[in-house]
């Protein structure tokens, strides 16, 4: 499928990359020229992340990301670029409709498995609430206090101990192979089974809002008491978070998450108004967890039961969440209870609370270790905490926060803060990632990415003043042999190429980044993203362009003057240009 490049340029032209952005990233702030925050794409405290209005561009200059409007929302929510173009659309009140194209079997059998999720999660909701078998599920959610406005809202359902799913969905024209691709089905044995029988369902949605995948709830006896979707096309446990989509307004406004372990426990903190919670599904949180919060959210607050199997997955998820650059709590529910029984048992107030009394990783763990002994610590206690909470320690990238943890750790322990700080050092060669230097010779051969070098200073003053005043390209300042650096050469060339088509008008800097390479893209970005003012555009091209044209010059006659052998004779012409040429250049200021 496609959409027609009119409706795409009309999308285009009227989103205000600024506003788009400001809804992903609450914090953009004007800065000159360019608005300013924190890059969502990777992990910094100091904002090198700008949206240019003028352009209708973003770039950041720490990680390099960059495009327009579409790329950004594609980017941050993992879309394809027509999702992204109808998303936009329909922001706007823009009709995006793709134009019929005949679709491969490849894409027809995704979207059947996509149809068949949908509808199965329509027929378990519909099972929940009409049928006479799902009375003890509805007593279930009635004992744990969901609302009926919660279990509509969440879509929750039951599947009957007769199955009957694959029936339900082949009188609506979807067959067993989507059910089988959607997860629905099971192929167990060279038979055929349903996935979910007697349980109490709860679907699973992305961040998009597609249902990709259902957990149950077992009723009455049974093994395992939760059961998910096997892993499919459309689901995989360790990228998905429960309550991901219903979070996400939240998560974008408050830019926090909560993190619990169950299904009823993120229900319940949505229906007591804590709307940014999530949950893993089974599973301690993984690096994709990780990565999909990190495009919402700089601060997590893990909320797990304070019993040793949850201590251990509180330390383990948030040990993660601190090394991938977030800032991290954990807090504990007291008295044995689950955060939904807290929550129906004592309210809002009291849960809130509990949170206002959460505490930052380091401590939490001291205290954890601490209180498997009893009585005093012995020297040896003290050597065995210390260094479990200093591996936690040397997780953080914030080096002001270490310094804040020792200093509370050595005081708890009675321990002298220049040994933990000894002890602190001896790690380091423990995370080599971050102990290498950028573009160092051991950085290259664990296969990172060196720094691309900077585009040459003359050639930057050129291509921001054309990038200011496109027109001074096509009147013969400048040539493609004045840059020295390809990446420059291919600017300059779709640059004059867009003028050829009676461009640049507006919305131009986005046409322009499409027709680049990934590097030549990159430094235009960099350029169109350079809030300096230039006074005079055209001059400083004239001087920049004549002093480099001047110094290439001096260079072809260089072994011509100084280079003849044998004391031949120089052509005086040539031997004076090269004087004046020297002479013009060393009165020559770079500007």
């Amino acid at each position: 499928m496609r959409i027609a490049d009119s409706v795409v340029e009309q999308v285009r032209d009227r989103s205000d990359i600024v506003e788009v952005v400001r809804e992903y990233v609450p914090a953009l702030k004007a800065a000159g020229r360019n608005h300013k925050a924190c890059c969502p794409f990777h992990q910094e405290r100091t904002p090198s992340f700008n949206v240019n209005p003028e352009k209708q561009i973003y770039h950041c200059f720490g990680c390099g990301a960059g495009g327009d409007v579409f790329s950004f929302v594609m980017k941050l929510e993992g879309l394809a670029f027509l999702e992204a173009v109808a998303k936009l659309g329909e922001r706007l009140g823009i009709r995006v409709e793709p134009e019929e194209r005949e679709l491969s079997p490849a894409e027809r059998e995704r979207i059947g498995g996509r149809k068949a999720l949908e509808a199965a999660r329509e027929h378990y909701h519909k099972l929940l609430m009409t049928s006479p078998e799902a009375e003890e599920a509805r007593q279930v959610l009635k004992k744990r206090g969901v609302s009926p406005e919660m279990t509509d809202a969440w879509g929750l359902g039951f599947a009957p101990r007769s199955g009957g799913i694959g029936l339900a969905l082949t009188k609506l024209g979807i067959g067993a192979p989507a059910l089988l691709r959607a997860g629905l089905i099971v192929k167990r044995e060279d038979r055929m089974r349903e996935m979910f029988w007697a349980r109490l369902l709860f679907p699973i949605r992305n961040g998009k809002g597609e249902t990709v995948g259902f957990g149950g709830r077992v009723l009455g006896e049974g093994e395992p008491k939760y059961l998910n979707t096997s892993e499919t096309d459309y689901f995989s446990k360790g990228k998905v978070l429960y309550g991901m989509h219903e979070a996400l307004p939240a998560l974008r406004r408050e830019r926090k998450a909560l993190v619990l372990e169950g299904y009823m426990d993120v229900i319940a903190l949505h229906q007591f108004g804590f709307t940014n919670a999530v949950a893993p599904l089974g599973t301690a949180l993984t690096e994709d967890h990780a990565a999909l919060l990190k495009r919402w959210v700089d601060s997590v607050v893990i909320v797990f039961d304070p019993d040793a199997a949850g201590s251990s997955a509180a330390v383990k998820s948030a040990e993660l969440l601190l090394e991938k650059g977030f800032s991290v709590a954990v807090a504990t529910i007291p008295d044995g209870l689950d955060p939904d029984e807290l929550l129906h048992q004592r309210g809002a107030a009291a849960f809130r609370s509990l949170l206002d009394a959460a505490v930052d990783l380091p401590e939490f763990k001291t205290r954890v270790l601490m209180s498997r002994f009893t009585g005093a610590l012995s020297h040896e206690d003290k050597a065995k905490v210390a260094g479990q909470v200093l591996e936690t320690i040397r997780k953080c990238p914030d080096d002001v926060l270490k310094g804040e943890w020792i200093t509370r750790l050595s005081q708890i322990l009675s321990v002298n803060e220049s040994t933990l700080l000894s002890q602190l050092a001896k790690g380091v060669h423990a995370a080599p990632d971050r102990a290498l230097s950028r573009g160092s010779a051991a950085s290259k051969a664990l296969g990172a990415a060196a720094p691309k070098a900077a585009v040459p200073v003359d050639d930057r003053e050129v291509l921001l003043a054309l990038l200011r005043m496109p027109q001074l390209a096509a009147g013969g300042l400048v040539e493609e042999a004045d840059f020295a650096d390809p990446r420059s050469r291919g600017v300059f060339r779709r640059l004059l190429a867009l003028l050829a088509e009676g461009r640049p008008r507006e919305g131009w800097t986005a046409r322009m980044l499409e027709g680049l390479s990934d590097d030549e893209a990159g430094a235009a970005r960099e350029l169109l993203c350079d809030a300096r003012e230039l006074r005079d555009p055209e001059k400083l091209v004239a001087e920049v362009v004549g002093r480099a044209r001047k110094a290439r010059r001096l260079k072809e006659l260089e072994p011509l003057v100084l280079g003849a052998a044998g004391g031949g004779a120089v052509d005086p012409g040539l031997r004076d240009e090269y004087r004046r040429l020297l002479s013009d250049l060393k009165g020559m200021k770079r500007g």
